[in-house]
Parts: C-alpha cells; sequence; structure tokens
C-alpha cells in the first residue's frame, strides 16, 4: 500500500511504497507541466461550479425578494399609482370563472374574486386546479403575477361572461362600465409573466454548474487515469521514457499534449496513452466537419492489439497549425516503415490481419 513520505528540505512528497522504498517518477518538466494542467483544470471547474450556485443563490433570492415586494392587487387598483406592469398579487376567496381560452394555450382567462371586489386574471390550468375547491373561502389561495392592461376584446368577453350570469337586465353591464368593476389591468399569472425575474442568473448558474462539473470530471478522469497508467508501468519503462523526453532529440507538442521520442508517442491528450512505434500498424487522419466545412483534423493510430487511439487534434485553418500536423504525421511515419498510411478499404482489411489476437 502507499503512502507519503514528507521530505522537510523542498517541501516535497515522494511516493514510496510499503517496505520505504523510493518509486521512480517522471522528472520532465513537461510531463510536470501537463499534471499541473490537470490540477488546474480541477480547480478551475470547482471554481466554476462555485459561482454557479452563488448565481443560482442570487437568482433565488431575487425571485423571493420579488414576491415578498409584490403589491396588493387590490390596493393597487385603488391607488393613484401606475397600474400597468407592477408585480402584484391577490387572495382568491372563490372559484374562479373561465370566459376566455386561447387556442394552443393552458393559459385562460377568469373572472376572480377576494372578498370585496371582482377582477380579471390570465393563469394556466394548473393555477386554476388549486384554486377549484370547497374551502377556497375558509382558505383563499393566492396568485401573484403582472398586471397588464386589458384590451378592447378582453373587457367584451368579460362584460359578455358577466351579464350571461346576471338575470336581472337593470344590473348588467357594458364594456363603458368594465373599468369600475375590474379594473383598468387584469392580473397575468402565467409561468411567463415573471419568467424574467432571477432568469439571467438562473441562466448562469445552470451554464455554470454545466461547464463546472464537466470540467471537474474531466480532470479528475485524467488525473486517476494518469496516476493509474504510471503505477502500472515498472520502473525501468518510467526511468527509460523519462530519459528519452529529457533527450534533446525529443519533440514536445504543447498545444497538442504530445510527445514523440526516439521510440515512443507519449500521448497527454485526453487519456494519458504511451505507445511504442513498432506496435502501430495502422496511422489514418480523422476529420471534424462544421456546417460542411472541415475545421480540424486529428490522428488515428492503430496498435498490433487493435486498440485505437486518437492523437494530435489540431485546428488546421491556419497554415502553422497545418505544418505541425504534417510533422507529427511525417516523424511518426518515418519511425516504422511497416505502418499501414491513410484510410482506405485496403487498408482496414489488411490492419485485421496484422492484429495480434
Amino acid at each position: 500500500m502507499f503512502f507519503y513520505e514528507f521530505i522537510r528540505k523542498g517541501y516535497k512528497f515522494i511516493i514510496t511504497n510499503k517496505r520505504g522504498l523510493k518509486m521512480k517518477k517522471f522528472t520532465n518538466h513537461n510531463v510536470l507541466k501537463e499534471t499541473k494542467n490537470n490540477n488546474k483544470i480541477i480547480i478551475i471547474g470547482v471554481i466554476i461550479l462555485v459561482f454557479g450556485i452563488a448565481l443560482g443563490l442570487w437568482g433565488g433570492y431575487e425571485i423571493d425578494k420579488t414576491s415578498e415586494n409584490a403589491k396588493s392587487f387590490s390596493e393597487l387598483l385603488l391607488g393613484d399609482e401606475e397600474k400597468e406592469n407592477q408585480i402584484a398579487k391577490l387572495d382568491v376567496t372563490h372559484v374562479p370563472y373561465q370566459f376566455a381560452v386561447q387556442d394552443g394555450n393552458d393559459n385562460s382567462y377568469y373572472i376572480v374574486m377576494d372578498e370585496d371586489y371582482m377582477y380579471v386574471a390570465y393563469m394556466p390550468t394548473s393555477t386554476f386546479n388549486s384554486l377549484n375547491r370547497e374551502d377556497i373561502t375558509e382558505n383563499p389561495g393566492k396568485i401573484e403575477g403582472m398586471t397588464k392592461l386589458a384590451t378592447r376584446e378582453i373587457k367584451e368577453l368579460a362584460v359578455e361572461a358577466y351579464n350571461d350570469a346576471i338575470e336581472d337586465e337593470n344590473y348588467k353591464i357594458t364594456v363603458a362600465d368594465y373599468d369600475n368593476y375590474f379594473g383598468s389591468v387584469y392580473l397575468d399569472a402565467s409561468e411567463a409573466a415573471l419568467s424574467d425575474v432571477g432568469s439571467l442568473q438562473m441562466t448562469g448558474c445552470m451554464i455554470c454548474l454545466i461547464i463546472g462539473l464537466t470540467s471537474l470530471l474531466i480532470g479528475i478522469i485524467k488525473k486517476v487515469h494518469f496516476n493509474i497508467s504510471v503505477k502500472k508501468m515498472d520502473e525501468d519503462l518510467i526511468e527509460k521514457l523519462d530519459n528519452e523526453m529529457n533527450d534533446a532529440d525529443a519533440f514536445y507538442y504543447e498545444k497538442t499534449h504530445l510527445y514523440l521520442t526516439k521510440n515512443y508517442i507519449i500521448n497527454f491528450q485526453g487519456r494519458f496513452k504511451v505507445i511504442e512505434y513498432r506496435d502501430v500498424i495502422w496511422m489514418y487522419a480523422m476529420n471534424y466537419r462544421t456546417n460542411g466545412i472541415k475545421t480540424s483534423q486529428s490522428i488515428n493510430i492503430m496498435d498490433v492489439k487493435g486498440k485505437v487511439t486518437s492523437i494530435a487534434t489540431i485546428n488546421i485553418v491556419t497554415k502553422e497549425k497545418k505544418e505541425i500536423y504534417d510533422e507529427i504525421w511525417n516523424t511518426i511515419a518515418s519511425k516504422n516503415k511497416n505502418i499501414l498510411l491513410g484510410y482506405t478499404k485496403e487498408n482496414a482489411e489488411t490492419a485485421k490481419t496484422m492484429k495480434e489476437n
């Protein structure tokens, strides 16, 4: 079982085995940089997650504050202040009466009442269902929304519904009486009415949570896979890889997280992978397109076990990046003259016969 031996000088942690013998590890500064990048991805993911949570709390606070500061609908109509586009609430004491339905929409217009007056409200079926109960008078239901100016059509439909319920002709009303009976504005209690409240924060919250969680998982997976892969290697291989990467003839491609040494392809992009040139049997380009336009390429290499690894994903829009891609391709091809180059039906069939059983 592994444990950490703390070395006071230099404040370094060195992995040891249960017998206290120091294990081999990479000294190459680019490898250390790659491992630090994994830690950075994890830290960035955590920071974005925390920021997302903060945005969510802010959005929730804005929603709660809006609800707390909502004005009484009846007081708003009776007062002298601006009546349109105000957030208001109403305690409904009678089962609402539906008088108009919009096609393809779950919301309808209702005549609603509190203890004193009648109003017009626009709300979804779910809200109506919560108010459609026998004890509504003893336990009023609350609706909340945005006040909107009643149109001529709404007024006509509401007046018609009201008059249909009145038998005495002397008590029937006209559209001119609408404002005196229902008020000049109606209460839009639909789900979309207050959707703007806290929406920016909540949208930002969701985006940050997705990005942050993705970054965190990618960083953890890459770090764990790297550590497991290194622990599975024997000390001689680690020393050999380290020496070859430190050799002046080795090529390190920082943007593609790739090392090409004398005998090995060492890939840090995605999952850590070490492939010996002599084990590569097939290499072909993989193109990525956006709206039919080729935007990037990667190199797929198949080893003798039939495993395909994607390396050197490069945006080839610029000439410089295309040159890097070609350099990686040509270097690998020069290390093993038996590699099948390019994706063809013939190469695919030949590769199958070259795989180890």
